[in-house]
């Protein structure tokens, strides 16, 4: 099962979906594309069968983080 997470700034995460397929997951997740309503960073997570997360942060300012 994958999952996707996104919280902003140092609230608690406010957006939770599962994901019975790979694709669905990786699509959704590359569809955040910028900081939404954060007022200074947004944080989307995709976790994995295997327990890897990937994550990416986004800066109000613009710039954009992505972490493996």
């Amino acid at each position: 099962m994958y999952k996707i997470t996104c919280a902003y700034d140092s609230e608690p995460i406010h957006y939770i979906r599962e994901y019975e397929n790979e694709f669905g997951a990786w699509e959704n997740f590359f569809l955040f594309t910028d900081w939404g309503f954060a007022d200074e960073y947004s944080t989307v997570n995709l976790y994995t069968p295997t327990g890897k997360c990937y994550t990416k942060l986004f800066y109000r300012e613009g710039r954009r983080v992505v972490v493996k």
